[in-house]
């Protein structure tokens, strides 16, 4: 099992943090919620298929792709790992997060994929059929959608008796939540 070095630098942060509360899963469980906004937003233009969004609602939906899980992902990464430093050589703790690692990358190259196909239109020699758009994006945003409840049970299994009673009311809303559009 290779533990990655970059915890280290992290450890005197997380042996601080003995207790989780709800300020220190804000961040995360409004990005989430930003996510599934966009994921909303996605399914809808899955729906209206073959029809095609216009060219400014694309400009906005790949831009957003592009931020919000580039952002989303360097900073749930960090924020995981640094909350679970101190449990990081354990092997649950390990693969949980290298998992959700995994999965950012996944649903960064996938919301690259589908950027490049919004990008293409609907007419000329790099347009993307209806079909397959409408496959890729349902593939994302159920992606998405798995990935952020599997992330939210991740920390509540990780976290346990260290979450707050305030922060583990935050994060089984945020589950329910999530779990309702999945």
């Amino acid at each position: 099992m290779a533990v990655r070095e970059d915890y280290r630098s992290m450890v005197p942060f997380a042996r601080r943090w003995h207790v989780i509360a709800e300020i220190d899963l804000m961040r995360i469980v409004a990005e989430h919620a930003a996510i599934e906004h966009l994921c909303k937003r996605l399914e809808s233009i899955a729906d209206t298929l073959p029809e095609r969004p216009s060219p400014g609602a694309v400009v906005i939906v790949t831009e957003e792709l592009e931020e919000l899980l580039g952002a989303h992902n360097s900073h749930e990464d960090q924020v995981l790992e640094a909350m679970f430093a101190r449990d990081l050589p354990r092997l649950l703790t390990h693969s949980l997060l290298d998992h959700i690692h995994a999965r950012h990358i996944s649903c960064a190259v996938q919301a690259q994929d589908l950027s490049a196909a919004l990008m293409a239109g609907a007419e000329g020699e790099h347009a993307v059929p209806a079909e397959t758009l409408g496959y890729m994006l349902r593939c994302f945003f159920e992606g998405c959608r798995d990935a952020m409840a599997f992330e939210q049970l991740a920390i509540l299994a990780l976290a346990g008796n260290r979450l707050t009673d305030g922060a583990r009311a935050l994060m089984t809303e945020r589950m329910a939540q999530t779990c309702r559009t999945v």
